[in-house]
């Protein structure tokens, strides 16, 4: 079952790859960026080092606050992947060596997976909703074999962990 299980994860996994592959934002058309730079001849390009200051030093850098805009959220759009992956690799040992806390470790994390890939899912479907820029828009069908097979994964792993406790 453990085997099954780990076949499961590494479907799940192919699913969300293929699903980030085939995602698209909703970003604003690339001839309006450029008609816009195109027309304005006081933005300048710069390719290559920064000049230093007199004494020998780096120019002071701009201290710009990081606000993420609306439709975006890349701290789910990271943490979702790392989590399944890194509960792939706890599966993966506990396969390999039969630990059992490495299969409760591994549930626990695909508990934090799933909940991290469904607000991920909820604020997308509200972003694209409200046509915002940078929200993402996926395939309803890849969408629903990616959580088909998590929710495989998920119920085959909470059996194997079961039955290695009992077994």
């Amino acid at each position: 079952m453990a085997i099954g299980a780990l076949v499961l994860w590494i479907a799940t996994a192919a699913a969300g790859v293929t699903l980030l592959r085939s995602g698209r934002t909703l970003r604003p058309a690339q001839e309006a960026l450029t008609g816009e730079l195109a027309a304005s001849p006081s933005v300048l390009v710069r390719i290559g080092a920064v000049p230093l200051t007199a004494e020998g030093k780096p120019p002071p850098g701009p201290h710009i606050r990081v606000a993420t805009p609306p439709g975006e959220h890349p701290l789910l759009e990271f943490s979702h992947p790392a989590l399944g992956i890194s509960g792939a690799a706890c599966w993966l040992m506990y396969t390999l060596v039969h630990y059992r806390p490495f299969a409760w470790i591994s549930f626990a994390i695909l508990v934090a997976a799933l909940l991290l890939g469904v607000a991920w899912f909820l604020r997308n479907r509200e972003a694209a909703h409200r046509r915002l820029t940078g929200s993402w828009t996926f395939p309803p069908r890849l969408l629903a074999l990616h959580g088909l097979a998590a929710s495989l994964a998920i119920t085959l792993t909470v059996v194997t962990a079961v039955v290695a406790i009992h077994g």
